[in-house]
């Protein structure tokens, strides 16, 4: 028992730790501190392999920061799997899959957003994310789809 309370505290200090990298990464756009954040986040979820907040918070990361959209969806789907209600998890999952060409699955993230999600602001994103999606032909160049 006192193995697993130490896993938990130190999950909660990694995670806090990676949020200050992250702010600071952010703030100065230094991509070290985003990784440094990453190395954190997965400190985490090592010690925490349930801790939805840090799986979010790495996979946002992943793909607004670090161009590496195949890892946000891992992260994300993680999350989704740890906490199916996640609603910005969602949202966040279709934009990588966006990034990865993949727009049935950015299609389906956005319509199961659009049924879980509460915030007005991102609910109207993601109906014109997903009109936009559903005009898009088939043959259409990927860089035209980029919408943020």
């Amino acid at each position: 028992m006192a193995s697993q309370t130490w896993n938990w505290i130190l999950s909660r200090f990694y995670l806090s730790l990676a949020d200050s990298h992250r702010y600071f990464g952010n703030r100065y756009a230094n991509r070290e501190e985003h990784w440094a954040a990453v190395r954190n986040y997965t400190r985490a979820v090592s010690r925490d392999p349930a801790y939805t907040r840090a799986y979010f918070s790495r996979g946002l990361l992943y793909w607004r920061e670090l161009g590496e959209p195949e890892r946000a969806v891992q992260d994300l789907t993680r999350v989704l799997e740890l906490d199916p209600g996640w609603a910005e998890a969602y949202f966040n999952r279709a934009m990588a899959h966006r990034l990865i060409l993949d727009f049935d699955q950015a299609a389906a993230d956005l319509e199961r957003y659009l049924e879980e999600g509460s915030d007005d602001f991102w609910l109207d994103s993601a109906r014109r994310q997903l009109e936009d999606l559903r005009r898009k032909p088939a043959t259409a160049d990927p860089g035209e789809d980029t919408q943020e």
